[in-house]
């Protein structure tokens, strides 16, 4: 049965919709900038959503997320600034480590992550959506990572993840200028997989999450792990990884049923015994 908000933190909120789940930035007035109780709640979220067989991350009120909330007000601020002011490198690397498992927490997911993209999404909030397998982007969004403009880099991932999605000469050129981009021109550099128009970008993810679910769980998690492996490993233990997760795939007891609600003309249904 479908189950709502089984998290609700001070500003992100879980849905469920079947075996789907939505992560949802509530702080609208903020353009969903993320604070350090955002930070937080993002992480507890993903962690919530173990059961789930699609997640999708999205923000509210036609924003995506703003990135990192630079006001006063935010005690990462308080944090961050006796470290810059006194030079303490550890200080600061703890405090780009806890930030950083925030985001491993969404990447650590087994299942797949959709990205819905409206409106800003810039810095961290760009990182947040570069935790995820897929983004799926309204043509007229605002994506970029503008750190090095305020004497800082994407620290959380953007780096390498952004390398590994569009390559090192348009990475550094992202990066170094700190330009952004629409979500129209975010597709045909690499940055986002899928672009829809304005509104769409819930909808689309959605019809993904939706697509997901046709195929055998097992499959799907299997394939996934081979996927996200990939950039990490040679062409021959790339390979090796991909020849025992088709193994594994064949003799889940997935392929029996695949087929025979192909021939019979309906929707498989995966909910089998593990063998």
């Amino acid at each position: 049965m479908p189950r709502s908000d089984t998290f609700r933190g001070m500003s992100v909120r879980t849905t469920w919709d079947g075996e789907v789940a939505t992560i949802e930035i509530h702080r609208s007035e903020k353009r969903n900038a993320l604070a350090l109780q955002q930070w937080e709640d993002l992480r507890d979220a993903a962690r919530g959503c173990t059961a789930a067989r699609a997640v999708i991350l999205t923000g509210d009120g036609g924003h995506f997320c703003a990135g990192m909330d630079l006001s006063p007000s935010n005690p990462l601020i308080g944090q961050i600034l006796p470290i810059v002011q006194g030079g303490d490198f550890q200080g600061a690397m703890d405090l780009i480590l806890m930030l950083k498992d925030c985001l491993q927490a969404i990447a650590d997911l087994s299942c797949p992550t959709f990205a819905a993209i409206e409106g800003a999404c810039v810095g961290g909030g760009y990182e947040v959506a570069l935790a995820c397998d897929v983004r799926i982007a309204a043509e007229t969004a605002s994506i970029g990572l503008p750190e090095a403009r305020i004497g800082m880099i994407p620290d959380l991932g953007g780096c390498v993840r952004l390398t590994r999605l569009v390559g090192p000469g348009r990475a550094a050129d992202l990066i170094v200028t700190g330009r952004r981009v629409s979500g129209a021109e975010a597709f045909r550099l690499g940055m986002v997989e899928r672009v829809v128009a304005e509104g769409q970008a819930m909808a689309e993810a959605r019809q993904a999450a939706r697509d997901v679910l046709i195929g055998g769980p097992q499959a799907v998690q299997l394939a996934l792990n081979v996927v996200r492996m990939v950039s990490e490993l040679g062409q021959t233990e790339a390979l090796a990884l991909e020849s025992r997760a088709g193994a594994m795939a064949l003799i889940s007891g997935e392929p029996q049923e695949g087929v025979t609600a192909f021939f019979e003309k309906r929707a498989p249904d995966w909910k089998m015994e593990p063998r």
